[in-house]
């Protein structure tokens, strides 16, 4: 270990909200990462108010509540000016005066190491951080935004466009100023780097819970095809919408048996929609998607709107369930299509594809099994959380060592490892840190 790191890494965790239940993405990364992270470093975890689910947390996390005394959109504290970037995410975005305040008292080098910014918003409270920071908004903004106005009319992605540039000034300020930012796609990482090519961008991709989601002895039921995700997200709407507008009814038409399951939590009147249409049932709110997944023959991911990292065929691979999925869907991802995966892109290979696996139990069945192999190599949730460790860490490092060499005046000499190109390149708390070592 680093001589200037000796003690446990003090990680202070900021998050909207406790990840806890584990029905959307955001929490379940979070959740995941927080316990991989507890196991090798001290973490606190900051939230905005008491969590109702303590008891489903990682136990070796300590729990900070955030005092709600300046409400939303108040004061800056200590007359600290935002430059104009900070102040129109402040407009758009909102603010939580308190949560800077409290950074401002309590992040800093006596009580934490580094700070882990979690979620796209919370990355405007870094400079009111006095220790390093790691951003980890996930999902990139840019691309998620013009996604979703792809197919919408000229208003709407004129909006969309505003919103894109405003979110890749928001980005690059931001990334400017964090040790690292971390994104959970190597597309959504490309992306960020167009607006902020001096940043430290990191890729950590997501995990699965091997042992949660594996496959089980009960059979398949045959003719069943399975959805399952949050659906109340714009995305999965739009993909699952559009599947059963287009390929549903030819796929449902060569096996009158056949039949699609839409499983997932609050689901929109679109979705609500569906329900009872030929061959079509919607499931909602339930407390355990895998039995559903279980029952799959072949499991759809028609998702073509949104960034980030798809869950949902990290699950269903893990389950040995066949996956026929969008090629957006799987951006980001390094499984094989024809092997790992099936893909489809139209409505006639969506027809194609799920027929041939409901037609093939063989065929379907190697598919399977190649899926959950690509996921038990790639996607597991301890090297997500060692990815994360490191990175930290490493934020640290540079951190502790700026306080060593304006504390020990003995030893002015010290030479600091050499930091990463894209660290001396830009401004910022390590930048800075650096500097005083100089």
């Amino acid at each position: 270990m680093n001589a200037l790191m000796r003690e446990p890494l003090r990680i202070l965790a900021v998050a909207a909200g406790e990840p806890w239940p584990l029905d959307s993405g955001a929490r379940l990364h979070l959740y995941h990462v927080l316990k991989e992270l507890a196991r090798h470093a001290d973490v606190t975890l900051a939230l905005p108010s008491d969590p109702q689910h303590r008891a489903h947390l990682p136990a070796d996390i300590a729990i900070e509540v955030i005092p709600n005394t300046l409400g939303i959109n108040g004061p800056t504290p200590y007359g600290r000016h935002a430059g104009l970037a900070a102040s129109l995410a402040r407009r758009h975005f909102g603010w939580r005066a308190s949560l800077a305040a409290w950074l401002e008292r309590e992040a800093h080098a006596g009580r934490f190491d580094v700070v882990l910014l979690n979620g796209a918003l919370s990355g405007q409270y870094a400079p009111h951080c006095r220790v390093p920071v790691v951003w980890n908004p996930q999902d990139e903004l840019v691309l998620g935004t013009l996604r979703a106005a792809e197919h919408d009319g000229w208003h709407a992605r004129a909006t969309a466009l505003r919103h894109a540039a405003l979110y890749a000034v928001y980005e690059r300020h931001l990334a400017q100023q964090a040790a690292a930012t971390v994104f959970v796609s190597r597309i959504d990482a490309a992306y960020a780097r167009r607006w902020a090519p001096a940043a430290r961008i990191e890729i950590v991709q997501n995990g699965v819970d091997l042992e949660y989601f594996q496959p089980t002895s009960a059979p398949s039921i045959p003719g069943t095809v399975a959805f399952v995700g949050a659906l109340d997200f714009t995305p999965n709407i739009d993909g699952i919408v559009q599947f059963v507008r287009t390929a549903w009814p030819d796929i449902h038409g060569r096996g009158r048996a056949r039949r699609l399951l839409v499983v997932g939590r609050k689901p929109a009147p679109a979705v609500r929609a569906l329900d009872g249409l030929p061959g079509i049932r919607v499931i909602a709110d339930v407390p355990d998607v895998r039995p559903y997944l279980t029952q799959a023959e072949v499991v759809v991911v028609p998702v073509r709107k949104g960034g980030g990292l798809k869950n949902k065929v990290l699950e269903a691979c893990a389950m040995s369930r066949p996956v026929v999925a969008a090629p957006r869907a799987l951006a980001g991802l390094s499984a094989r299509p024809g092997l790992d995966v099936l893909t489809a892109d139209s409505p006639r290979t969506w027809v194609a594809q799920v027929d041939r696996l409901l037609c093939n139990p063989t065929y379907a069945r190697a598919i399977a099994e190649r899926g959950r192999a690509w996921v038990r190599h790639t996607h597991r949730w301890a090297d997500t959380g060692r990815r994360f460790l490191d990175i930290l860490a490493s934020a640290a490092r540079y951190g502790r060592a700026a306080t060593y060499c304006r504390s020990a005046e003995a030893m002015p000499a010290l030479t600091l490892p050499a930091a990463p190109r894209a660290w001396r390149r830009q401004p910022g708390p390590i930048a800075e840190q650096e500097a005083l070592c100089r």
